[in-house]
């Protein structure tokens, strides 16, 4: 996995984290009290409504707008001024009022049209029961590489909108159907931009891969924002070499992977925003402060480096707009959905560029292209013991008999953590018939796993793989690795990356279906 890259295996290195909070009925205050006052909920059943004031920046009241419901299982996209997808659409009533049950999950409320744009979650609105409407921004920008104009280039913009519990926003609300192109100046203008934080991301010669570009730039409601991105990338070339056990005519066209940052991702992990930030505007400023930090900067620049690699018939590979700095490559390639090999991790260092570097790329040499023995349905699944966060010890072969899943994980991962909750709902499912679920952490410390989970809604086991070793036996090479074994101790289904819910409910149906 390239580390800046949205919604991709970590092949050794992903950072993408979330805080989360539970929002339970029975503890929260919130459940009881929309302004922090019993009147603004009613009751159907047991189940709390909430009514939600939609007015416009001026304070006018906003009859008949259709407001978007995105949960959890749901997806939409920004499309010009208009959502489409989502889950449940609600109308605001003559008044400008629509009302809502709360449940357990954080649910985002997306309102766009010609008016403007609005965008608040359900943990924000049972504290402050409005949602603003504001006018839509403008961004008119640059784009600059060496000084030089960038032309012919495509952009788009994504949120950088921060949200409680296991929904994040950057996986459910798409919004690059809006994309602009630089003309021959490097110019390039976004309408209809959401007046909100927002981070900017160029396609290269991948066309599923975006790179995350700086600065990030807070648009305002009603204005056009000047924004001018400049970088010091240059190209990075290489060759590959195959490893022993390789056939010669191997589809090395086929490879993926590219350039990491070389950075200790543990030490610029996101911290966990305070419980008491309660609204867009309080979030907004506090990450802001911290992305002003050391660490905050640092974590920014290392986000948006790296590149994915383009592979050719003979071997060789081109990165674009490459940043000086310390990198290594990793990769794979696959054959009928499996890894058959791996890129030898080859860590260096770009240099600035010179005054005089023109257009000359950056040879990295000559990179080996390792073979790898997968793990297969049949194959016996080893026997192991590892110990869960409360310290008791659990084996393998004690649930001989029933269907186990093991979810191979890692706190740091992106794709890692964002699939968790659809495993937690697989669990769910599937516990009545038997399966056991657990999610087994690689390689990090006991503390800084409690932390992570706490105030999770996930009722999944985790385990600890604090060496790696249960990674070594299943041939783990990049997680998230997700591995379905059947009653009788033998492996049904490996996904390599985090495959989707879809295909894992479908394997483990297969699986009871036996």
């Amino acid at each position: 996995m390239i580390a800046p890259l949205p919604r991709m295996v970590a092949l050794n290195v992903t950072v993408a984290f979330v805080s989360f909070f539970a929002l339970i009925l029975d503890a929260s205050p919130r459940a009881t009290a929309g302004d922090g006052t019993a009147e603004s909920a009613t009751k159907l059943g047991k189940v709390p409504v909430f009514t939600i004031q939609v007015e416009a920046a001026d304070g006018k009241p906003l009859p008949n707008v259709t407001v978007v419901c995105i949960d959890p299982s749901t997806n939409a996209d920004l499309e010009g001024t208009a959502i489409k997808g989502g889950n449940e659409r609600l109308q605001t009533d003559a008044f400008g009022r629509f009302t809502f049950p709360l449940g357990r999950d954080n649910i985002f409320f997306v309102i766009a049209n010609d008016q403007g744009f609005s965008l608040s979650q359900s943990f924000d609105l049972t504290n402050h029961p409005t949602m603003v409407v504001r006018p839509w921004g403008r961004i008119e920008g640059v784009r600059m590489n060496g000084h030089r104009p960038l032309p012919n280039q495509q952009l788009m913009f994504g949120l950088d909108w921060r949200c409680v519990g296991s929904l994040d926003i950057r996986d459910r609300l798409e919004t690059g159907r809006n994309k602009a192109t630089t003309d021959s100046q490097g110019r390039f203008v976004f309408e209809h931009v959401p007046p909100a934080v927002i981070q900017f991301y160029e396609n290269h010669k991948h066309p599923d891969v975006w790179n995350r570009l700086l600065p990030l730039a807070e648009v305002k409601p009603g204005r056009t924002m000047q924004v001018r991105i400049e970088t010091q990338g240059q190209t990075v070339v290489g060759r590959l070499e195959l490893g022993a056990g390789l056939a010669s005519d191997i589809d090395l066209k086929s490879c993926f992977g590219g350039l990491s940052p070389d950075v200790d991702w543990h030490k610029l992990r996101e911290p966990r925003e305070p419980m008491e930030i309660d609204t867009i505007e309080k979030r907004t400023k506090w990450w802001q402060d911290w992305y002003k930090s050391d660490i905050g900067r640092q974590h920014l620049e290392a986000f948006a480096t790296g590149t994915i690699f383009e592979f050719h018939s003979d071997g060789s590979f081109i990165g674009e707009m490459v940043e000086p700095g310390r990198y290594r490559i990793n990769g794979n390639l696959q054959q009928n959905g499996k890894r058959v090999a791996v890129l030898d991790e080859v860590h260096f260092v770009v240099p600035p560029r010179g005054t005089n570097a023109g257009d000359a790329p950056f040879d990295v040499g000559k990179v080996t292209l390792k073979a790898v023995k997968n793990l297969r349905p049949g194959d016996v699944a080893a026997d192991f013991t590892v110990r869960t966060l409360d310290g008791q010890p659990l084996k393998l072969s004690g649930f001989r008999g029933k269907y186990v899943l093991l979810d191979f994980w890692a706190t740091w991962c992106g794709p890692c953590v964002a699939s968790l909750p659809h495993l937690n709902k697989v669990y769910k499912d599937f516990q009545k018939d038997g399966l056991k679920v657990y999610a087994l952490n690689q390689r990090e410390d006991k503390q800084k796993v409690a932390d992570f989970i706490t105030n999770k809604t996930l009722t999944i086991p985790v385990l600890l793989d604090k060496e790696g070793n249960v990674a070594k036996q299943y041939l783990v090479t990049g997680i998230p690795q997700t591995v379905v074994i059947g009653k009788d101790g033998k492996v049904k289904k490996v996904f390599i990356g985090s495959g989707n819910e879809a295909k894992i409910r479908a394997a483990v149906e297969a699986a009871l279906g036996e």
